[in-house]
C-alpha cells in the first residue's frame, strides 16, 4: 500500500515537472522564434497545434529610411487572441545570412528578459497576463555595425488557454524587416515640399501629386508597416506630375510612401488602407 502511495506521489510530481518544463512560464528556453538562424524551431515543439502567421505583431520606431548603425530603437511585440488566459513570446533579429544581429536591451525587467545567449528577448513569469484579449512587450535594440544591411526580426507568440497543460494553445509567427539607413538621409521634407498623397485612408487607389519642386526627384517607394516593399518607381523627366496607383490588392494596414530626392533627402507619408 505504501509502495502504491509512493508510486502515485512520484507520478504526480513527475507530471508537474513535465508540465512545468513544457509550459516555460518564465520565458522561452531560447531559439524558438521560427527564424532561419533558429532552424525554424517554434513553440509548437512543446505546445500542440500548428503555428499561424500574423501580420504587424512586431513593430518599431525605426524610420522608413532605415536604422542608423549604433543607434538604439524601441521594438514592440504585441499579441492578440480572443479568450487567451496568458501570452508568451520570443523575438530575435538576423541578417540576410541568418546571423544574429544587434544588441537587445531590457527596459522592463518585470515583463521581459534576454534569452538564447542574449540574442533574443522573451517574457518573464510576471509578463504573461493579458489586458483583455491582447498583450504587448517593449524593449530596446541597438543597431549593428555599418555594412550589415537588411535585418529581419522574427517572433513566435503563444496565446495560451491557461489550463497549465501544453494543449489548447495557439502559436503565432510574425516578422518585421528593416533596412540599413542610407548615409545622408536625415531630414523628412514632408510638409515642406509641394507633394501630396491621398486619399487617406484609401481603399481602391492611391494618388501621389508632385507639384512645383526645386529638388530633382530620384524615386518613389511604398512599403508596408513590416518593411516589405510593395511598389517602387524610378522618376524620369518624362513622368507626369501625378501618379495614380491601383491599390485594391493591398492588404489592410499601414503603408509608408517615401519620395526620394537626388540629394538623398526624402519626404515620407503614412497612409492607412481600409
Amino acid at each position: 500500500m505504501k509502495n502504491k502511495g509512493l508510486l502515485f506521489s512520484l507520478a504526480v510530481i513527475g507530471s508537474i515537472a513535465i508540465t512545468s518544463f513544457v509550459l516555460y512560464p518564465d520565458g522561452s528556453p531560447g531559439g524558438k522564434t521560427g527564424s532561419p538562424g533558429d532552424g525554424g524551431a517554434t513553440c509548437t515543439e512543446c505546445h500542440t497545434g500548428t503555428a499561424q502567421q500574423a501580420s504587424n505583431w512586431i513593430t518599431s520606431d525605426i524610420p522608413v529610411s532605415g536604422y542608423v548603425p549604433g543607434q538604439t530603437y524601441t521594438i514592440t511585440a504585441s499579441a492578440t487572441h480572443a479568450g487567451a488566459g496568458k501570452f508568451g513570446f520570443e523575438v530575435t533579429a538576423e541578417d540576410l545570412a541568418n546571423t544574429k544581429k544587434g544588441t537587445f536591451v531590457i527596459t522592463d525587467a518585470a515583463q521581459t528578459r534576454q534569452a538564447n545567449a542574449n540574442s533574443s528577448v522573451t517574457h518573464t513569469l510576471t509578463g504573461t497576463t493579458p489586458s483583455g484579449d491582447s498583450k504587448s512587450w517593449s524593449f530596446n535594440w541597438t543597431a549593428p555595425a555599418s555594412g550589415t544591411g537588411s535585418v529581419k526580426f522574427y517572433g513566435a507568440f503563444n496565446a495560451a488557454n491557461g489550463d497549465n497543460t501544453n494543449g489548447g494553445d495557439q502559436i503565432y509567427l510574425s516578422s518585421l524587416s528593416v533596412n540599413e539607413g542610407t548615409t545622408g538621409i536625415t531630414e523628412n521634407l514632408a510638409g515642406k515640399v509641394d507633394i501630396s498623397v491621398f486619399p487617406n485612408p484609401f481603399t481602391d487607389y492611391m494618388e501621389i501629386s508632385l507639384g512645383r519642386l526645386d529638388i530633382p526627384l530620384a524615386s518613389i517607394r511604398i512599403s508596408s508597416q513590416d518593411g516589405r516593399e510593395v511598389y517602387s518607381k524610378t522618376i524620369t523627366d518624362n513622368d507626369q506630375d501625378k501618379i495614380r496607383l491601383d491599390a485594391g490588392s493591398f492588404a489592410k494596414g499601414i503603408y509608408i510612401v517615401t519620395v526620394l530626392f537626388e540629394d538623398n533627402r526624402q519626404a515620407s507619408y503614412k497612409l492607412v488602407k481600409n
